[in-house]
């Protein structure tokens, strides 16, 4: 039988959210791993894991980034014999059915991941969802909470962008396990309950589209990113006109935008000189 595993990824998580999510998929489990990225509120985490069984904690004392997160923990799963390891961010809450339906798919041989249906906090069914009324389907693009990622697939396109840091980490081991020959299966009778920042649905040119509303740090992030991004995978002018949109977008639909450009066109900046890792 195939073995699955779980791992979540902290940084100053809400306490109580965290404790849902933790709740959540262990029982679905026989082992969590969590990899703290030097979170402030340790204790309280120490805390509400106190008592519970088969979970393996990795505390790192500075934020190395999700990227550096997630790859230890697939490198650790896999050491412990795993064959598959979903991961989640720690404010997703796993829904029951996650792994006992993942476990029915994880044996077909060209898939290297899967994923589910995401509904978010905020505006319920994410755009790209609706419609979408099929039992599986094959996807090109997921988001890192509740994707099951092979471990094999995983080895050979050579894990997450650590690079990255953080934004686009996901949608680049797509592209990788797609490039590398993979396909990425999305089971639409699992529904993840999810957050991304304080999001909300606007209208841009007549189609439908989010914002974020994330700090100035994350907005520098997801814009250098995108150029990273394009470099990576042939689509470099794809993505520089994501990343336009996405200026536009915060220009007109969010708040702090002085300090958000600034950050943004810092991004831009550092995409064109190569500098990426954490943001100095």
């Amino acid at each position: 039988m195939i073995r699955i595993v779980a791992g979540i990824v902290l940084y100053n998580p809400d306490i109580e959210r965290l404790m849902e999510n933790v709740s959540s998929v262990n029982i679905q489990v026989d082992r969590l791993y969590l990899f703290d990225n030097g979170s402030e509120n340790i204790d309280d985490i120490y805390r509400i894991l106190h008592g519970l069984s088969h979970i393996k904690f990795i505390s790192n004392r500075v934020n190395v980034g999700v990227a550096t997160a997630l790859n230890t923990l697939v490198a650790v799963a896999a050491e412990d014999g795993y064959d598959w390891i979903v991961t989640l961010d720690q404010d997703s809450v796993a829904p029951s059915n996650l792994i006992s339906e993942y476990q029915k798919y994880a044996g077909i041989k060209e898939v290297g991941m899967l994923c589910c249906k995401i509904v978010d906090r905020n505006f319920g069914e994410r755009i790209y969802d609706k419609g979408h009324d099929k039992e599986v389907e094959f996807v090109s693009l997921c988001i890192t909470s509740a994707s099951a990622v092979n471990v094999n697939a995983w080895k050979r396109v050579g894990g997450f962008c650590e690079k990255m840091f953080i934004d686009a980490v996901d949608f680049d081991i797509c592209m990788s396990l797609c490039e590398y020959g993979y396909k990425i299966l999305k089971i639409n009778d699992v529904k993840l309950l999810h957050e991304v920042g304080h999001s909300r649905k606007v209208k841009l040119l007549g189609k439908e589209e989010l914002v974020f509303n994330h700090s100035p740090l994350r907005c520098y992030y997801m814009i250098r990113n995108n150029f990273l991004l394009g470099k990576r995978h042939h689509q470099l002018l794809r993505q520089i006109g994501l990343a336009v949109k996405r200026i536009i977008l915060i220009n007109m639909y969010e708040e702090n935008r002085w300090n958000k450009n600034k950050m943004m066109f810092q991004g831009i900046f550092h995409a064109l000189i190569g500098k990426y890792g954490k943001y100095d």
